[in-house]
């Protein structure tokens, strides 16, 4: 949509991330934490979003599409990271292919840079959880794809260059080894995930009790 577009131009080349706030809320009825910080050149070109308190989302991000977005409170977002889908969805001919662009991230969550993000279903993830490194990929559209959402419990931690398939999720606080690719359903939680297609190979709960494992914003 040319006019949606247009705006959130508009209000990604002002000068200070308050006046980005406020054309985003002003031009394109967002709804966006007075605390929250937006970067230089990021693009919130999307149906509606919800930005919670203390978030902080960096320069030359895109946000694209009939996407309903939902950000918690005191998360990051990097940079250069693409949010997309297609504004051709909404029209009455694609009505049965049941399209719900949703992308819900949750509270003190990080996405990092250049990670890209196909928002024909729904995105969730999880409170806590990391798309860490770079070039991970998250798809919820493709060639007769009825099962597209994906869904990243809390707490977990995604290498680089990750792909995600449309219907994966995984349960809570795993470690997805860097090029892993997630086919399917992974309910374990507390293990290592990963391979080609990716699996759990080994459980990571006495590491974490014995604070192996430590991803916190203070080593960001």
């Amino acid at each position: 949509m040319k006019s949606v577009l247009i705006k959130a131009a508009l209000a990604s080349i002002m000068p200070t991330s308050g006046l980005r706030r406020w054309a985003a809320c002003r031009l394109l009825g967002h709804e966006i934490d007075p605390s929250a910080r937006i970067g230089p050149l990021t693009l919130l070109a999307v149906d509606s979003m919800k930005i919670g308190r203390n978030v902080r989302i960096g320069m030359l991000n895109i946000f694209k599409g009939p996407i309903a977005v939902t950000i918690g409170a005191d998360t990051r977002i990097g940079r250069n990271n693409r949010f997309s889908s297609s504004w051709h969805i909404t029209q009455a001919r694609f009505a049965d292919r049941n399209y719900t662009p949703r992308l819900v991230i949750g509270e003190k969550a990080l996405v990092l840079n250049d990670h890209f993000f196909d928002v024909f279903g729904l995105v969730e993830i999880g409170d806590g959880s990391w798309i860490a490194g770079y070039g991970s990929q998250f798809w919820t559209h493709g060639l007769s794809v009825t099962d597209r959402d994906i869904v990243i419990g809390r707490n977990n931690y995604i290498g680089s260059a990750v792909r995600f398939s449309p219907g994966a999720r995984i349960g809570d606080r795993n470690i997805v080894a860097l090029g892993s690719v997630v086919f399917s359903k992974i309910d374990a939680n507390e293990s290592l995930i990963s391979g080609f297609p990716a699996k759990p190979i080994r459980s990571i709960s006495e590491d974490l009790a014995a604070g192996r494992y430590r991803f916190s914003f203070e080593d960001w």
